[in-house]
Order: C-alpha cells, then sequence, then structure tokens
C-alpha cells in the first residue's frame, strides 16, 4: 500500500491542484471555512491541528489561515514540499512533516483535532490498516479530543458503482484536461483503482500524464464500527441535508 500511494501522490504533487480546476486558491479559503464551523460547533476552544494526511496543504493551509495552530502530516514527501512552497505564498504558518498516518509517533505533541480528509483513509485496503490508522490519530488527541475523517459517499458509491467523474477542463494557458476514471474490481468488489489523467495542450498536440493508485470502498457502517473498536466515542456522519463539507464528514471524540 504505501509504496504504490507514495508513487501517486508524488507524481501528481506538482498537479494536484488542477482537482479544482483553475480555483485551488478558492477551494482553500472554502474548505478552511467549512472546517472551521465544524470544529468551532464541536470544539469552541480547539487551537491545535494535526492534519495527517494533508497533501498539498489544501485544508491545513485555510485552517492555518483561519488563526489555528496547525501541523500538517502527508505520506508524500513532494507533497510535503510542494504544501511549504504554498503555504509560504498564501502567509499561511504550517509545520510540515513527513509521516504515514498508521504511525504518528514521530508527530510531537498532542492537538484539540486530528483530521484525515479528502478520502485519504480508504487508500488502505485492509480492516487492520485502517483500525491502526485510527488507533495513531487518537494517539495524539487530547483528552475530549476530535478526530474528523472525510470520505467519498462509499454507501452511495457501492451502489452506483460511478466508472468516471465528471471531466474538468482548465482554461489556462495552457488548456487542460482532467479525467479522473475508477475501475472497479468486480460487481461486488470494494476495491478500485482510480486513474488520473492529465490532458495538457502543446502547440498543436496534447500530451497525457496518467496516475493510478488504489482505493477500497468503506460503508459509513463499518468506518464508524472501526472508529469505536479504537476507543472513539459519540460519531456522528455528517452528509445529506447536515452536510458541511464537499464530501460526506465522520466525526468521534477522545473520550479518556
Amino acid at each position: 500500500m504505501a509504496a504504490s500511494v507514495v508513487d501517486f501522490y508524488d507524481g501528481l504533487a506538482r498537479d494536484y491542484h488542477l482537482v479544482h480546476g483553475d480555483k485551488w486558491d478558492e477551494a482553500v479559503e472554502r474548505e478552511g471555512a467549512a472546517l472551521d464551523r465544524l470544529i468551532r460547533h464541536a470544539q469552541p476552544a480547539a487551537a491545535d491541528i494535526l492534519d495527517c494526511s494533508c497533501g498539498i496543504g489544501t485544508q491545513a493551509i485555510g485552517l492555518a489561515r483561519r488563526g489555528y495552530r496547525v501541523c500538517g502530516t502527508d505520506i508524500s514527501e513532494r507533497s510535503i514540499e510542494r504544501a511549504r512552497l504554498e503555504a509560504a505564498r498564501l502567509g499561511a504558518n504550517v509545520a510540515f512533516g513527513v509521516a504515514d498516518f498508521r504511525d504518528l509517533g514521530k508527530v510531537v505533541g498532542e492537538f484539540d483535532v486530528v483530521m484525515s480528509c479528502d478520502n485519504a483513509l480508504p487508500h488502505l485496503l485492509d480492516d487492520a490498516d485502517v483500525s491502526q490508522a485510527l488507533r495513531a490519530m487518537r494517539s495524539k488527541l487530547r483528552p475530549d479530543g476530535l478526530l474528523v475523517i472525510s470520505t467519498r459517499d462509499f454507501d452511495r458509491a457501492l451502489v452506483e458503482r460511478p466508472a468516471a467523474a465528471p471531466p474538468r477542463l482548465v482554461p489556462g494557458p495552457p488548456r487542460r484536461v482532467i479525467l479522473r476514471l475508477h475501475d472497479w474490481d468486480a460487481p461486488d468488489s470494494p476495491l478500485y483503482t482510480v486513474r488520473f489523467l492529465v490532458l495538457t495542450e502543446s502547440g498543436s498536440e496534447w500530451t497525457l500524464a496518467h496516475h493510478s493508485t488504489r482505493y477500497r470502498a468503506i460503508p459509513s457502517a463499518v468506518l464508524a464500527r472501526a472508529a469505536e473498536d479504537a476507543g472513539f466515542d459519540e460519531i456522528t456522519w455528517l452528509s445529506g441535508e447536515n452536510a458541511v463539507f464537499h464530501q460526506p464528514v465522520m466525526t468521534g471524540v477522545n473520550r479518556a
């Protein structure tokens, strides 16, 4: 798992902002605001946040710009390098480092909030790894600290099994087209491969960059049960009419 995920995000780090078209800075602001509202509702005094799958910093930077003390870690060193550059460009003070969220022992300190957004946890393809990651996250939380996890809506995806996401055109220059394909292993399998294709216009021709990685569609009830087994209480899913983020969000509390 680790090698393939590192390769995927190392390779995608330069172009990851294209997930949001040409509006990544707006996504940083929008997602930071959404998570700030969620955190302030659940933990009004929260100040210290660990984003343990921060990627190029979308949520970590957004929250730092709202006054939180943020530590951002990720398994991809190139993503962390890009996150440092983006934080400096946007005037955000974030402590970044490389870490696998299954082992956060080298991350210094404890936090009021530990979060993992943008469908990172479903890279873990077996229950033992999910449990290990959730226990590692809990180990970095202060008593009564808040866990925040966002994933795709897998309850829906396991029924509909979408083959692709809508294409996205980035007007440029250069013009780019972003495609995301979902290759399910079998009609009844929770496992699938994501193929992220970046087509870039170059004169009269187009070049193609292809990045792929593996996921496991984890139903909300299964992930909630894993969080409970890891020691979290008050497990809550926010989605549908209660949605506060662009993906369903699971929260839990570290009751000592």
